[in-house]
């Protein structure tokens, strides 16, 4: 959920022709204030009715909540202890489809991509681990393709992850490294984010003698100093490009920090890469411009039973069939390709994505604003136990990187 209104989230459930929503019965959670007014049967019960004219198909609610009341064992729990015989349905074809992932929302409303059984088990052996034995951290959301537990299902290989059921994703670096201490993690998937909340834990307290194998970061532009700090958790890092329609399009191993910033590799097997100026035309080495790939497990298009074609599709794809990452990059002599970011007017800061035009807008609503402008500073700002920004250290950073005294314009106007 992206809008405080809901009208992605409405938008998707009503294309899907969702039927159904698991919601967090808890006063913070954003599906629960979207939708707990629509909700006509009776909220005490596991599965609720819901009635909603932007989503007339929605018709069922699975609350979930951690009460003390009631006699359900927590869900884990329960499906441990079960007896019950394990479902198979027999009728399930390769080409069905499994699972839909959503896209982060850094080129508009979140876009949904659907995945088939074979998609799904081709996905998960292209991680190339599948005779490695491997215990892997990732806390990524399960909605997400990085967090998908493909090489669970497929190869059995066992995930750790922190429980984040009431703190919004939000983990301490104390947290992350003792939970892949005590399970011996060999690999771990981490937004970068997270990576560095780890380091600046270990530099305060002296270090630590274990170390991952390898650390797979991604979702982000990588400098070269990040990942130096990468290599002081991990022996090697894997640096990949890949976006929810296409999954892993390029990727390096590295061993050093002298990979240069925005490296991420050669294409994988099957993937064509290649990068495009303004006029279509292929971009020489260095140049930057827009990335556009070809092959590899490129989707076919995005789940949408209401309108076909779909419209997004439509405009994702070039008549050739080269998938538009909306990615700005550009290539090296050596084939090696770096990715810069994306090519819209978006900010990625960890999972939170943002939208200048539409924060600009609501701060103009203001009186006292002649103008607004949101523009991205790379800093280290550092954090609160909150995860909210000290606003003493936010205007002394603003006075800092601008020269001008936070709150005062030159026409006086804030």
């Amino acid at each position: 959920i992206l809008l405080a209104d809901g009208s992605d989230l409405f938008l998707s459930a009503k294309n899907s022709r969702c039927k159904g929503i698991i919601v967090k019965q808890e006063k913070d959670s954003p599906a629960w204030r979207l939708l707990h007014s629509y909700i006509t049967g009776s909220v005490t019960s596991d599965i609720t009715t819901l009635s909603c004219n932007k989503v007339p198909e929605l018709t069922r609610v699975i609350l979930v909540s951690r009460t003390a009341q009631g006699f359900r064992k927590p869900f884990l729990e329960e499906l441990e202890d079960s007896a019950e015989e394990i479902f198979i349905d027999p009728s399930v074809s390769p080409q069905d489809i499994l699972y839909v992932f959503t896209t982060s929302g850094s080129t508009g409303y979140c876009k949904l991509v659907p995945r088939t059984q074979a998609e799904i088990v081709e996905l998960a052996f292209s991680y190339e681990i599948a005779k490695v034995p491997s215990v892997q951290y990732c806390d990524r959301s399960l909605g997400w393709l990085g967090g998908y537990p493909f090489t669970v299902y497929c190869i059995g290989e066992k995930r750790v992850m922190l429980d984040w059921y009431n703190r919004h994703g939000r983990k301490t670096g104390k947290e992350i490294w003792t939970a892949i201490c005590k399970e011996k993690c060999t690999s771990a998937n981490c937004r970068q984010i997270d990576v560095e909340r780890v380091v600046k834990y270990l530099d305060s307290i002296g270090g630590s003698d274990y170390k991952l194998k390898t650390l797979m970061t991604s979702g982000q532009p990588v400098t070269q100093s990040q990942v130096s700090s990468d290599l002081a958790i991990a022996e090697a890092v894997v640096l990949g490009y890949g976006c929810t329609e296409a999954h892993y399009l390029s990727k390096a191993f590295v061993e050093d920090a002298n990979a240069e910033d925005f490296f991420c590799g050669k294409p994988c097997p099957g993937v064509e890469l290649k990068i495009i100026d303004d006029n279509g035309d292929k971009c020489p080495p260095r140049q930057t411009g827009t990335l556009l790939a070809k092959g590899g497990n490129i989707f076919s298009g995005y789940f949408n039973l209401l309108e076909d074609p779909d419209p997004n599709t439509v405009k994702c794809f070039t008549k050739d069939g080269w998938f538009n990452t909306e990615d700005l990059g550009f290539w090296d002599e050596e084939g090696n390709f770096y990715v810069l970011g994306r090519n819209k007017d978006t900010i990625m800061y960890g999972t939170v994505v943002l939208y200048p035009g539409w924060l600009e807008a609501k701060i103009l609503q203001h009186p006292d604003v002649a103008e607004a402008v949101v523009l991205p500073v790379f800093s280290s700002f550092p954090e609160t136990p909150t995860g909210k920004p000290d606003k003493q250290l936010l205007r002394k950073l603003v006075e800092e990187k601008f020269g001008v005294q936070s709150g005062q314009g030159s026409s006086g106007s804030k």
